[in-house]
């Protein structure tokens, strides 16, 4: 491949994590999360997002997502409420209603974005008060969207609320909160707890960490959480080999600065394919994705001069570039260089 904007799941880990897991790496640790390094990394979470919070390891979104609403969902008729482009609605092969027999109710939206009024809509046709339906309990909303869009800090707090006045959940979906989070100006905690969400998927492998993820838990059942994490198979055994790639990468502000390179090279991206007659920017670029339609014949001739990049909308020819921490400005360029002269 000459360059990739597929996807940040494509990224390498960065040289940090990969020193700090070699220095884990000697001796004898006590297992299952007893470990020093685990201990350490609970500590600088509880410092980023408030010392009563609870935080667990685990290896990949998808398990972030279900433990997160395995906790939320405490009866068998309660539901979720997420985007029709949502990750856990579209890409996670139903693992919600197969692990935990839940219902989600999506709701279709043209930028990735939930609004109160959608959510008003909904939540009256599902009304806790109508034993034909499911009742919704949670919100799930991704931040990034899956369209690269961002929530305003007003627009996730207003949703809070709703959530809070109508005694249900907010639960974000954050793989991409370190995007987010620089796009808006803000920290961590600013950009998740501060504005009422009650659980954080909070994920690292897109952003520099290797088989690394975390759930924060902010206002949340709490009880018997060894449990639960051990039901959903993520109480890892050698699990200072996941927590410890946390210590550089909040110690060390590797969150942030990973972020703003990927933001910024999307920005770049952005800003050289919009003279491009052929090519239009279809969603706002807010982070580190841009959408854009380009003529099926021009998709082919990037993919075979090695660019790799996917699909989103055939049937407008969207594609979907997303720049990851560890691409550079001359792979932008080298893809503008090939996009001007196909």
């Amino acid at each position: 491949m000459k360059t990739t904007f597929a996807s940040d799941n494509y990224s390498s880990v960065h040289p940090a994590v990969m020193e700090a897991l070699q220095k884990v790496n000697t001796g004898h640790q006590i297992s299952y999360g007893d470990d020093e390094y685990t201990a350490q990394a609970v500590k600088l979470f509880k410092k980023t997002f408030g010392e009563d919070i609870s935080v667990l390891f685990l290896t990949n979104g998808t398990a972030s997502n279900v433990l997160a609403l395995k906790l939320l969902l405490t009866k068998p008729y309660e539901a979720v409420i997420v985007a029709g482009t949502s990750h856990t609605f579209n890409d996670e092969t139903g693992v919600i209603q197969s692990v935990l027999g839940a219902q989600l109710f999506p709701i279709q939206t043209p930028d990735g974005k939930l609004t109160i009024e959608m959510l008003k809509k909904e939540y009256q046709r599902r009304s806790p008060h109508n034993p034909h339906s499911a009742a919704p309990k949670v919100v799930s909303i991704a931040q990034l969207t899956e369209y690269g869009t961002l929530y305003s800090e007003q627009e996730i707090a207003a949703i809070a609320k709703w959530c809070h006045d109508h005694d249900l959940y907010l639960h974000m979906d954050g793989s991409r909160l370190a995007n987010a989070a620089v796009a808006l100006g803000t920290d961590l905690r600013e950009a998740s707890r501060d504005l009422g969400v009650d659980i954080l998927s909070f994920g690292g492998a897109k952003n520099g960490l290797m088989n690394a993820e975390a759930l924060v838990i902010f206002d949340a059942p709490t009880s018997s959480l060894a449990h639960m994490q051990k039901q959903v198979m993520q109480l890892t055994s050698k699990m200072r080999y996941v927590s410890a790639q946390f210590i550089p990468y909040l110690e060390d502000g590797i969150w942030q600065k990973n972020a703003e390179h990927a933001n910024k090279l999307a920005r770049l991206l952005a800003e050289g394919l919009k003279p491009v007659q052929s090519v239009k920017v279809t969603q706002a670029v807010q982070a580190n994705h841009v959408f854009v339609s380009m003529p099926k014949a021009l998709q082919q001739k990037l993919h075979q001069a090695g660019h790799h990049f996917y699909s989103w909308d055939e049937t407008i020819d969207e594609v979907r570039l997303v720049t990851a921490w560890d691409n550079s400005e001359a792979d932008v360029r080298t893809f503008l260089a090939d996009v001007k002269h196909s």
